[in-house]
C-alpha cells in the first residue's frame, strides 16, 4: 500500500522499533514450545529460566531502542510536538 511513501525530509526512519516485538514473541509466542522441555538449569524448571532470560533480554532491547531513538533525535521531535499541542491551563482540549 504505502511501500513507495517516504517519510518527510528530516524525519528519521524508525525501523528499529520493530525490535520491540521481540519480547512478545519470546514470552508469548515461544512459551508452548518451552513448557515441555525437561532440562533443569541451575536446578530450576526450564520455563522459569526461560522467563528470567526473557526479562534480561527485554531490558536490553528496550534500552537499545531508547538509545537509538535518542541518537535519531526523536526526543526533540516529541518535545516539539508536545509544545505545539499543549493547551494553556484552564482551556479545554
Amino acid at each position: 500500500m504505502n511501500a513507495g511513501v517516504k517519510p518527510p525530509a528530516g524525519r528519521p526512519r524508525l525501523w528499529h522499533r520493530w525490535c520491540l516485538a521481540f519480547p512478545f514473541v519470546w514470552q508469548a509466542g515461544l512459551a508452548p514450545f518451552v513448557n515441555d522441555i525437561a532440562f533443569r538449569p541451575l536446578g530450576m524448571p526450564f520455563p522459569m529460566a526461560w522467563q528470567m532470560v526473557g526479562v534480561v533480554l527485554t531490558s536490553v532491547v528496550i534500552a537499545w531502542v531508547f538509545r537509538r531513538d535518542a541518537q535519531l533525535g526523536v526526543d526533540a521531535e516529541e518535545a516539539e510536538f508536545l509544545a505545539a499541542t499543549a493547551t494553556a491551563p484552564g482551556e479545554s482540549a
